[in-house]
């Protein structure tokens, strides 16, 4: 047997012992090396099971298999927040997006390194209806206030610019965010959809299928993770903010987020 066998063979037999602790051993390893204890026991069994194999990757790097390749170097989470109206059926609806948050994470760090946040006014409906209001937690002092979707994504894509960053994937909680609000907007302001925004990654999706879990929203990962929600849902800063967390957390367990998701063109003329 090869030296790259033998170590291969250890390696899964601590995987092995992993898959046989209880969730109070699995917290108690976790806590002598330093890392977090938070999330249900299959999340305490990945992040375990990530730290040593990180462990024996750094030892070992000789050994492909061990080595986990993320394709990109930054992430940045969207969470858009649009105009609504409880009485009107949803595909009849113009949305017009009005909170534009981005939280920017280095896939390097893990860490969150920067936020952008505008908020935009609609040109179509400027005048916010009372259940956006309440959804969003946006009143009509700060939409007044505030710019056209066209500046503010200009300024967006000029801030990213300034990043130079050269391998960035957008991650959004579900399809809606790119192939509904985003393709509605290049619509109505009569802009070609962002070449950066065409794939990108749908975190529900990644979730679900790197823990072996159903699919949930916000509320429901944060809880998997032993996580606390940050802000209030529906306020685009609060939700981008958290789905951040998750994706760090994420990372730190052992996923490799890439883009799982596309915009085709059809999407954005019927949006």
């Amino acid at each position: 047997m090869t030296d790259n066998s033998v170590l291969i063979s250890q390696l899964t037999k601590e995987y092995g012992r992993v898959h046989t602790m209880n969730s109070h051993d699995l917290r108690k390893e976790l806590s002598a090396f330093g890392l977090s204890t938070k999330g249900a026991s299959q999340v305490l069994q990945k992040r375990l099971k990530e730290h040593l194999r990180r462990t024996q990757s750094a030892i070992h790097p000789h050994i492909s298999i061990w080595q986990k390749t993320n394709p990109h170097s930054h992430y940045a989470v969207v969470d858009f927040e649009a105009t609504c109206d409880d009485s009107s059926p949803e595909t009849d609806f113009m949305h017009e997006i009005i909170e534009v948050p981005v939280v920017l994470i280095s896939v390097e760090s893990g860490q969150i390194i920067d936020i952008f946040h505008e908020y935009v006014k609609p040109k179509m409906c400027p005048q916010l209806t009372p259940f956006c209001k309440k959804l969003t937690g946006i009143n009509q002092t700060t939409i007044n206030q505030s710019r056209s979707f066209v500046e503010v994504w200009q300024d967006l894509e000029k801030w990213l610019v300034k990043k130079d960053i050269k391998d960035l994937c957008f991650i959004t909680d579900g399809p809606w965010d790119f192939k509904k609000f985003l393709a509605k907007e290049c619509r109505y302001n009569n802009l070609e959809f962002p070449k950066a925004c065409v794939q990108y990654c749908n975190i529900r999706r990644k979730f679900c299928n790197f823990y072996g879990v159903k699919r949930s929203n916000i509320s429901g990962m944060l809880k998997y993770l032993g996580l606390e929600l940050e802000g209030t849902l529906h306020s685009g800063i609060s939700d981008a903010k958290n789905i951040a967390n998750i994706a760090t957390t994420m990372l730190t367990d052992g996923a490799v987020l890439t883009c799982n998701e596309a915009v085709e063109p059809a999407d954005v003329f019927s949006a």
